[in-house]
């Protein structure tokens, strides 16, 4: 233990310091201290590091000291999540640590599962595929560059593995392993590149050239416009439960496939995808291994591109109902272009009329959606607003579609996520 070691370096450097008051010190000794002294300097530094990591303060700066300000910061972030109690789905509550844990393992376990059954697959819409240029610049063989990029733009604190070792390891050590290195930022750096050729305009998130903060621009003058219209409309804000951890890969397989990626960059995604394991920390410790079979992990830099990827899907479905006239959106602008929804990475919104056959298209869409990607709408989440409809009429059409009736700012909802993206530096 670090605490441990530096009490013991203290010891050995204080008793140094008592024999130079008796007397002249030996060369021996003399080089003792210098070498402890050095050590003592390595263990504090690895003491910040780990505060620092441990804290998530992300403004710590490298001349900060190890201060009661982080181990505070710390210590009430694990208070905080420190779980006493929990109430299990047959509505027992838990209170011994080994009985929660394993509650908490077959809940993980269960939502990574993938269950076993057909394969879906969507026909008939535009799948919009990349260029054989692009396909062919994807899997091409990597250079140093690249990943010398990759890696020195990544935080020198960050930790990406469960062995702590952080960036600043591979940045330091560049030389020596340099060789053995391919990363998900590579994927990721690449896969950016080539978005804007597949993925249609209404999603404002991820892509390069984008600005999300254009998109909920956009969603303010259609809504604007609606209302100086008069006629009468609702606007759907939907949910998608547990979005990233329900993908199933199947499904993005054959996505990607239909979008003109070659076989070599689906086997790589494949991979990186099934290599994925979780170590489930509860109440600080890490306990059991849960192995995924579905769902895009969590701060990787592929997920957001896999998941947008996915997510055009949907918009395809709906533009292809749009062109068979069985939903109307909204009609804008001088040439009165329809609009039927805008997405915001994992963040949508459709515009319909305020007809129940048209919404009950929609709810269908959803459902099919659903079924084929894992994406399911979470209902009880979603919310429905109104534009120039009267209370009663809103509540009958957010029953038809199981959600909630809301009033108006919609942005109250939609900033929430966005705001959260931008302030991580997603966008």
């Amino acid at each position: 233990m670090l605490k441990e070691r530096k009490k013991t370096i203290l010891d050995e450097i204080a008793n140094i310091d008592a024999n130079e008051q008796e007397g002249a010190l030996s060369f021996d000794l003399a080089v003792q201290r210098a070498v402890r002294k050095g050590e003592l300097e390595e263990i504090i530094m690895r003491e910040e590091i780990h505060w620092r990591q441990k804290a998530k303060v992300k403004w710590v700066k490298d001349g900060d000291c190890n201060s009661k300000l982080f181990h505070k910061v710390a210590n009430g972030r694990r208070n905080m999540n420190f779980i006493k109690f929990l109430e299990n789905e047959s509505g027992l509550v838990l209170d011994n640590f080994d009985s929660i844990t394993k509650e908490i393992l077959h809940y993980f376990k269960k939502l990574y599962l993938s269950h076993p059954g057909e394969s879906w697959r969507v026909e008939g819409i535009d799948w919009s595929p990349i260029s054989e240029k692009s396909a062919s610049k994807l899997d091409s063989p990597f250079f140093e560059v690249e990943i010398y990029n990759a890696i020195f733009q990544l935080d020198r604190n960050k930790a990406p593995g469960p062995d702590g070792f952080t960036i600043a390891v591979f940045q330091d050590c560049w030389d020596v392993i340099k060789d053995d290195l391919v990363i998900a930022k590579v994927l990721s750096g690449r896969l950016r590149g080539v978005l804007q050729e597949t993925i249609h305009s209404t999603q404002g998130a991820f892509v390069k050239g984008r600005q999300i903060l254009d998109a909920v621009l956009i969603a303010n003058e259609i809504v604007d416009e609606k209302r100086r219209s008069g006629e009468k409309g609702v606007v759907f804000k939907i949910d998608f439960e547990k979005a990233y951890d329900h993908v199933k890969w199947d499904f993005l397989d054959h996505v990607l496939e239909k979008k003109g990626f070659s076989s070599k960059w689906r086997k790589w995604m494949r991979g990186c995808l099934s290599s994925a394991f979780y170590a489930i920390l509860v109440n600080g410790n890490a306990k059991g291994w849960v192995k995924a079979s579905r769902g895009l992990r969590q701060s990787d830099p592929l997920s957001p591109f896999l998941f947008t990827i996915v997510a055009d899907v949907l918009s395809r479905m709906l533009l292809k109902a749009e062109e068979r006239s069985l939903l109307e959106g909204f009609r804008v602008g001088r040439n009165r272009c329809r609009v039927s929804h805008l997405q915001f990475a994992d963040d949508t919104i459709l515009f319909a009329s305020s007809s129940e056959e048209e919404l009950q298209t929609l709810k269908s869409l959803l459902l099919l959606f659903g079924q084929v990607s894992g994406l399911k709408v979470n209902l009880d989440k979603s919310n429905l607003f109104g534009i120039n409809l009267d209370q009663n009429h809103l509540f009958r059409l957010a029953l038809l579609l199981d959600c909630k009736a809301s009033d108006w700012p919609i942005w109250v909802f939609l900033w929430e996520g966005i705001l959260l993206l931008v302030d991580s530096g997603i966008q």
